[in-house]
């Protein structure tokens, strides 16, 4: 068997070299040491580095061998000017626009940002406006009373959690979240929604909500698999959140909307027996009309119109803008009978032609008329007369209003406005349990109804009743009335300066037990002046007149007692037993 043949690949090393090349190889006497890093680096910068040519080695030579020339000499000689050598990067010249390299080094502290004229709006609006410590941690000023009162801080998570933190991310990318995660959004729990409208009005950017977006967040199961709906939903802070994308037109149209329910269904919702939700009612289709049908369980054609909200107890519209309007306040109440919370922040007075408060009607056959029902000159005049029509028909729509929340409005007169003096009614006889006392300034003609026995005659009797809200009738279990104006004068010395009364001296008291526990903040910022001053202190002494006259009124029906809240409150000084 023959021997197989296996190739040999090394070849011998040769030390040929062609003539050409003697000159710049040297011959390998020595074995040759491995090269290190720096050579390598050497070789290639030398290799990538552009050949020298004969002009550019002339020019470098010019450069350097070139000798500075005096300014007389120069000008004599015709020698053009020579370009001042570039400035380093990063250096700031006159007269050169460069901009600057990003600084080395750990960030700013937040707090230079305070007095910087730079600080972004959300950082100006959180140093302005102090904290309010709330059951749940340092809540800011921002959310509504609403959201922070009493149980309703247990809606908002604490401050530190995790809830918190998503929450105001939501909140801040509203728009972004409206677009890319539509449908998710109405899966969320009831209370996340509640909480999350809250978050919104104080986090998110201006007019973000619209009433596309707002339908959204609400959408039921039939309308989204999973979708919690707004059925089970208590309160709805709006607090700032109404723009030209959602009014209070489009919250109405969004309640009133109809839904897809039958007769049978709603008659069964409102069976208060044992068997509900036991037995479901179902309407058999018959063949022809000639047959025998049970009308037992009609059924509707058309979708019967529910209430979106048939539980909420708690709005807020505070801080409307200039999309406050009463008009359509009253519509929307006329759909909202469960309510319990009011918050009217802020509101401006109420009038149904606010457009026309300082238009008038001119007539050659009499003296200009005002077009509205309110004129610039109301206030100074003492004319509540359409605020107070207004406030009544709002208290008629919600009889089963306890708290209301007015804190910055100065139309606070026209709650009581049209009744007469305590000391003019007080006087007289005890009204009746069915009664309230009354004034003869506004009367209107009727039937004497106390008499059934005149229906039949053509007797008409006078009656008279108060053109504001009736305190002893649709608004007789209102318990909380917040009249702040929303700010306390810090300025001891103007206090000081006013003439002795009441409520100086009770401010005075209030800002020294602030001072004592160190909760006065420093008045950093320029005095207001006497005019303010004076206008906060009548303010106060009419809402004090309202808080008078309110429980004079609840105490006359033996009614219940009613809470005006001012934003302070006078030191209560127990004295000891005298020595």
């Amino acid at each position: 068997m023959p021997k197989k043949h296996q190739p040999i690949f090394s070849k011998p090393s040769s030390t040929y070299v062609h003539p050409s090349l003697e000159s710049s190889r040297a011959s390998p006497t020595t074995p040759s040491t491995p090269r290190t890093v720096n050579d390598r680096i050497n070789q290639l910068r030398r290799e990538q580095a552009p050949r020298r040519s004969l002009e550019r080695w002339n020019e470098i030579t010019d450069v350097v061998t070139k000798r500075t020339v005096p300014p007389g000499l120069r000008h004599i000689l015709n020698i053009p000017e020579v370009d001042p050598p570039l400035p380093k990067p990063g250096l700031r010249r006159a007269g050169l626009s460069r901009t600057r390299p990003p600084p080395s080094g750990p960030a700013a502290p937040i707090s230079w940002l305070h007095q910087s004229r730079h600080v972004p709006s959300q950082i100006r609006e959180l140093n302005e406006r102090p904290a309010l410590l709330g059951q749940s941690g340092y809540i800011p000023v921002k959310f509504s009373l609403l959201a922070t009162l009493g149980d309703g801080s247990k809606r908002l998570p604490p401050k530190r959690s995790l809830v918190h933190h998503t929450l105001k991310i939501l909140a801040t990318n509203w728009e972004w979240l409206v677009e890319y995660e539509q449908y998710y959004l109405a899966t969320l729990p009831i209370p996340l929604k509640e909480a999350l409208l809250s978050y919104i009005s104080a986090y998110g950017p201006d007019d973000c909500l619209s009433l596309k977006s707002f339908r959204l967040l609400l959408l039921d199961g039939n309308e989204l698999d999973g979708g919690t709906g707004s059925d089970e939903l208590e309160q709805l802070d709006l607090s700032g959140l109404l723009n030209e994308k959602f009014t209070l037109t489009d919250l109405t149209k969004h309640i009133t909307r109809p839904r897809s329910i039958s007769l049978a269904e709603a008659l069964d919702s409102l069976d208060v027996s044992e068997a509900k939700g036991k037995k479901k009612a179902t309407a058999e289709v018959v063949e022809s009309w000639e047959d025998e049908v049970d009308i037992s369980t009609p059924s509707m054609s058309k979708p019967l119109g529910i209430s979106s909200f048939p539980y909420i107890t708690r709005l807020s519209l505070a801080n409307p803008g200039p999309w406050a309007s009463w008009a359509q306040l009253l519509s929307l109440s006329t759909h909202l009978k469960t309510l319990t919370h009011l918050s009217l922040a802020y509101w401006p007075t109420p009038s149904s032609t606010p457009n026309a408060t300082a238009a008038s009607m001119v007539s050659k056959h009499t003296r200009p008329v005002s077009l509205g029902g309110t004129s610039l000159y109301s206030a100074l005049d003492n004319d509540w007369h359409e605020a107070a029509n207004i406030l009544r028909r709002l208290s008629n729509n919600t009889y089963c209003l306890k708290w209301l929340d007015l804190e910055g409005c100065t139309w606070h007169q026209a709650l009581t406005w049209g009744v007469p003096p305590m000391s003019q009614w007080l006087k007289n006889e005890r009204p009746d349990e069915h009664s309230t006392p009354s004034t003869s300034s506004y009367p209107f003609l009727g039937p004497n109804l106390d008499n059934p026995q005149s229906h039949d005659s053509d007797d008409w009797v006078e009656h008279h009743a108060a053109p504001g809200p009736d305190w002893n009738g649709s608004w007789r279990q209102v318990e909380y009335i917040n009249v702040s104006q929303g700010w306390v004068p810090h300025d001891v010395p103007a206090i000081r300066g006013m003439p002795a009364g009441l409520i100086a001296c009770e401010l005075l008291g209030y800002l020294r037990g602030l001072q004592e526990s160190g909760d006065l903040p420093e008045n950093k910022s320029r005095p207001l002046g006497d005019h303010y001053l004076r206008l906060w202190m009548e303010r106060e002494k009419e809402a004090r007149k309202v808080e008078s006259m309110v429980r004079a009124l609840r105490s006359s029906a033996k009614g219940v007692y009613c809470k005006f809240d001012h934003g302070w409150s006078p030191p209560i000084v127990v004295s000891g037993p005298a020595e």
